[in-house]
C-alpha cells in the first residue's frame, strides 16, 4: 500500500511538473497542437441541435493581453441531421488566461471567423457568403447572456458594425448598428447608416433607424419573417423625399420629362416566396411637377396631389405598375401598366381617368408587328400633342414615336384641339408609322353640329390629305388658324411627299361664302388705305365669295405661293411665309376696293368695260404684314394704278362655274 501511494504521489508530481513545464513551454514558445485538443474542443461545443467540427486546432499564448488563442482550420457547424449550416476556413477564439487558471472557468473575449458561408434558408433564403466576422465582449457560452461590445461583419462588399446583447434562454438578441454599408441593396441603390437599432427573436428580425438609400435620406423600418413566410419573407417600410432620378434608378424606368421635382414618399417593400417582390407607395406630390400630354395631365409645383402606386417585381425584374389612385382636385386616375424586356417602355397599359365628371378609358396592347391604342371617353385634351406633331420638331421620346407602328381607335364626346377649342362626337381610326400618320379616317362635329372630316390615304411615295367642313369660319377658329371667319364651306386637298425626309405638304384650299368679322389685321389695312368699309367688320362682316390658296408646309414653315380672295366689297391677294415654330409672319399683298370705284368706272361705256374686263376693280393698295404672328406690323403703300391685264390676271382664279364650263 505504501509503495502504491508512493507510486501515485510520484506520478502526480510528475504530471504536475510536466503540466508546469508544458504551460511554460506554451507561454515561452508560443503554440501547441494535439488530437486530444481537437476532440476536446469539438466535444465542448455540442448541443441537442448542433455539433461542431474543427481541424488542427493550435493553442497560442498572447503575452501582452494574457490570452490563450485557439486557432483552428475548417470550422464547421452541423445540424443533428448532419446538414452543414456553417463553415469557415479559419476560426480564432481568445480565452482569458487568469480565469482559466484561478477559477477553472472558460471566459471568451474575442472570436474571429474568416472566409465562410452560412446556409440557413429560414433566415437568409440563400447561402450567405461571408468575408469575416469579429466578435468582442463577454462571449462565455456558459452564461445565459452574452454581451458583444463590438462586432463587425464583412459580407462581400457589405459591412456591418455595432454592439449586441444575446439572451440564450429566450433566443433573443438586441443591439445597435453603428455602421451599415450595403451595396446595391435594391437594384443600383446603396444603403448606408450610422445609427440603427435591431431586435431578433425566433420568429423575426426587426431593424429601425435613419439611413441613406441611393444618397437620399430615409427612415427605415425592416422586418424579416422566419416563421410565417406565407405572408412575406421580408418587409421594409421607407419614408423620405425622392425625385425623378431616384425613380429611374429604383425601377429602371425613364420618367423624365413627365415627372420633375421632389416626392414625399412612404413605401413598403415586401419580398415574397417565388422570387416575387412588391413596392407599395403612398406619395405626396405637392412640390412635384407633372406633364403627361397623352393623358391631359398637367400639374404645377404647389398644387396638392397624391398618388398610391404599387410596383410588382419577379426575378428582380419590374413586371407591373399598378396605379391604385392618383388624385388631384376632382381628377382621379387608376390603372395597370405591364412591362417586359421585349417592349420598351411597356407592354400593355390600362388607365381609367375621371376629370371632374368626365370619364376616359385608355388601353394600349403591344405586339411585334403592330401596337394597338384604344381611346374612349368623354373628354381628351390633344392640343399639345397636335402642336408637337404638326408644328414642332419631332421629339424622339414622344409617346407616338415610342409606340409606332400604332393603330389608334378613337371615340370621344369632346377633344380639345387648340387653346380650349374643341371638336365633338369624334370617331376615328388612325395608323401611325415611321413618324407619320399613314392612314387616317376621322369624322367629327364642330360646336354647332356642323361637320368636320379629315382623311389621309396612302399612295405610292405620297399620302393624300383631304379636309372638309360645312362651316369654314368655325373650323378655322377651332384649330386656331384664323379667328375672324364665319360660316362658309371649306375644302383642303393636298399631298404629302414621302420621298423627302421632312414629308412636305403641298396643298390647295378653297373657301366659299365665308364672312370676315372683326379681323384686326384686315382692319388695319383698310384704315391705312382709307377704304370705308371697316365698320362692316364689326357688323355682319365682309363677305368673301371665294378664297383660293396654295401653299407648301415643310418643317414648320408655311410657304404661301398663292392667296387670292374676292367679294362684293374687296378683293385681296398675298404671298410669303409664315414661320409656325417661331410664331412669325412675313407676307406682302394687294387689296382692291370694289364698291365705289366699280360704280364710277362701270358707268363709262367703253373705257369701263376695257378696264374692268367685265369684272370689278381698277386699282389697288400694296401692303406688308411682318413680325409676331399675333400682333404683326402692317404697312400700306400709296395708291397704285393697275392695268387691265393685271386685273384680269388677279381675278382669273375666281372664274365662275359657268365660265369654267364655257372653257
Amino acid at each position: 500500500m505504501k509503495e502504491i501511494f508512493k507510486t501515485f504521489l510520484s506520478l502526480t508530481i510528475l504530471i504536475l511538473i510536466s503540466a508546469l513545464i508544458y504551460l511554460a513551454w506554451i507561454i515561452n514558445k508560443g503554440e501547441f497542437t494535439s488530437q486530444y485538443l481537437e476532440k476536446f474542443i469539438n466535444d465542448r461545443f455540442k448541443s441537442e441541435k448542433f455539433y461542431t467540427s474543427i481541424q488542427n486546432p493550435i493553442i497560442k499564448f498572447d503575452k501582452k493581453k494574457k490570452r490563450i488563442i485557439v486557432d483552428g482550420k475548417n470550422f464547421n457547424i452541423f445540424s443533428i441531421e448532419k446538414k452543414k449550416i456553417l463553415e469557415f476556413k479559419n476560426l480564432k477564439i481568445h480565452i482569458n488566461f487568469l480565469p482559466l487558471i484561478t477559477q477553472r472557468k472558460l471566459v471568451t473575449n474575442k472570436i474571429e471567423m474568416i472566409e465562410g458561408k452560412i446556409d440557413l434558408p429560414a433566415v437568409f433564403g440563400k447561402t450567405l457568403k461571408i468575408n469575416s466576422i469579429l466578435l468582442e465582449g463577454n462571449l462565455n457560452l456558459g452564461d445565459n447572456e452574452i454581451i458583444i461590445d463590438n462586432f463587425s461583419t464583412s459580407i462581400e462588399e457589405d459591412l456591418y458594425e455595432g454592439s449586441a446583447k444575446l439572451n440564450l434562454i429566450d433566443f433573443l438578441a438586441e443591439g445597435f448598428l453603428t455602421k451599415v454599408s450595403r451595396k446595391k441593396i435594391f437594384y443600383n441603390l446603396d444603403l448606408d447608416s450610422e445609427n440603427m437599432k435591431f431586435l431578433v427573436n425566433e420568429n423575426e428580425f426587426n431593424i429601425e433607424g435613419n439611413a441613406t438609400l441611393g444618397g437620399v435620406d430615409i427612415v427605415l423600418k425592416g422586418k424579416k419573417n422566419y416563421k410565417d413566410k406565407n405572408k412575406f419573407i421580408s418587409k421594409y417600410n421607407v419614408s423620405g423625399k425622392i425625385d425623378e432620378n431616384v425613380i429611374e434608378k429604383l425601377v429602371n424606368l425613364k420618367v423624365t420629362p413627365y415627372i420633375k421635382g421632389p416626392i414625399e414618399l412612404n413605401a413598403s417593400y415586401l419580398i415574397f416566396q417565388g422570387n416575387k417582390e412588391t413596392i407599395k407607395t403612398s406619395n405626396k406630390l405637392k412640390e412635384t411637377e407633372l406633364n403627361i400630354p397623352a393623358l391631359g395631365i398637367t400639374k404645377y409645383k404647389g398644387t396638392v396631389a397624391t398618388a398610391d402606386i404599387d410596383f410588382n417585381f419577379s426575378n428582380k425584374k419590374l413586371k407591373e405598375i399598378k396605379i391604385i389612385n392618383y388624385k388631384q382636385g376632382n381628377n382621379e386616375i387608376n390603372g395597370l401598366v405591364k412591362l417586359s424586356k421585349e417592349f420598351k417602355p411597356f407592354k400593355s397599359l390600362e388607365l381609367n381617368l375621371m376629370k371632374d365628371t368626365k370619364k376616359i378609358s385608355i388601353k394600349v396592347l403591344r405586339n411585334k408587328d403592330l401596337n394597338n391604342l384604344d381611346l374612349k371617353g368623354d373628354y381628351f385634351d390633344f392640343s399639345k400633342i397636335l402642336k408637337e406633331t404638326f408644328f414642332e420638331e419631332k421629339k424622339e421620346d414622344s409617346f407616338l414615336i415610342q409606340l409606332q407602328p400604332l393603330s389608334i381607335d378613337l371615340k370621344a364626346k369632346e377633344i380639345v384641339v387648340a387653346e380650349e377649342k374643341s371638336i365633338y362626337k369624334v370617331d376615328a381610326i388612325l395608323k401611325y408609322e415611321n413618324k407619320i400618320f399613314k392612314d387616317v379616317k376621322l369624322n367629327a362635329k364642330l360646336n354647332n353640329e356642323k361637320t368636320f372630316n379629315l382623311s389621309i390615304k396612302p399612295k405610292e411615295n405620297s399620302r393624300e390629305l383631304i379636309i372638309t367642313s360645312d362651316d369654314a369660319g368655325l373650323f378655322l377658329k377651332t384649330f386656331n388658324i384664323n379667328k375672324s371667319g364665319k360660316e362658309g364651306e371649306f375644302i383642303l386637298h393636298g399631298n404629302y411627299d414621302d420621298t423627302e425626309e421632312s414629308h412636305p405638304l403641298n396643298a390647295s384650299v378653297t373657301i366659299r361664302g365665308m364672312r370676315l368679322e372683326k379681323a384686326p389685321t384686315l382692319a388695319k389695312i383698310l384704315n391705312l388705305a382709307s377704304i370705308g368699309i371697316v365698320s362692316a367688320l364689326s357688323g355682319e362682316g365682309i363677305l368673301i365669295n371665294k378664297l383660293k390658296s396654295e401653299f407648301v408646309l415643310n418643317e414648320g414653315v408655311l410657304d404661301l405661293n398663292k392667296y387670292e380672295a374676292y367679294g362684293p366689297d374687296i378683293g385681296f391677294s398675298n404671298q410669303g411665309k409664315i414661320y409656325l415654330r417661331k410664331d412669325e409672319i412675313d407676307l406682302e399683298g394687294a387689296i382692291i376696293p370694289m364698291v365705289t370705284l366699280n360704280k364710277i368706272i362701270g358707268s363709262i361705256p367703253v373705257l369701263g368695260k376695257i378696264l374692268t374686263n367685265e369684272r370689278k376693280g381698277i386699282w389697288s393698295f400694296a401692303y406688308t404684314i411682318t413680325g409676331n404672328l399675333d400682333e404683326p406690323e402692317v404697312k400700306v403703300n400709296p395708291i397704285k394704278t393697275i392695268t387691265p391685264g393685271f386685273i384680269q390676271k388677279f381675278f382669273s382664279v375666281f372664274k365662275t362655274e359657268k365660265e369654267k364650263k364655257k372653257n
